[in-house]
């Protein structure tokens, strides 16, 4: 579903310098959906919330409590995003209407897996040295 083309090589080599530091490898994320998609760009990773958090699509996607966003972002075990929507707010939950998030699915294996919500807000997990700044999200 998800494989990439020479499309995507233009994308890598012209855009990978404009990406921030904390983008990871972000060649398995991708934008529209699931029979009309194409790389992220570096302009679309760099898309900050517009609440008070001002969280990059790169921070919310690397950083995410959801090791499957994160993997995803990281490449890691054939997992793949497909970005569905950017910041937004509405949905089923309480911090849907709260906060702002993208709304992605994740792959693996060409197969679709699940839906996710990447909020903006950041949230401390773990503790003593362990601990560290995530954020938030919410998986169906």
């Amino acid at each position: 579903m998800l494989k990439f083309a020479a499309t995507s090589i233009f994308f890598l080599v012209f855009g990978i310098s404009m990406v921030p530091a904390e983008a990871g490898d972000f060649s398995n994320v991708h934008v529209g959906t699931a029979t009309d998609y194409q790389a992220i760009s570096a302009t679309q990773l760099a898309l900050k919330s517009t609440d008070s958090e001002k969280t990059t699509v790169a921070e919310t996607l690397s950083k995410s409590r959801e090791l499957s966003i994160q993997n995803a972002y990281n490449g890691v075990g054939n997992t793949e995003l497909l970005v569905t929507k950017f910041w937004h707010k509405g949905g089923t939950s309480s911090l849907d209407s709260t906060w702002q998030h993208i709304t992605v699915e994740v792959w693996k294996n060409d197969e679709y897996v699940k839906t996710c919500h990447a909020y903006s807000l950041d949230v401390e997990i773990g503790k003593g040295d362990n601990r560290r700044r995530v954020y938030q999200s919410t998986c169906d």
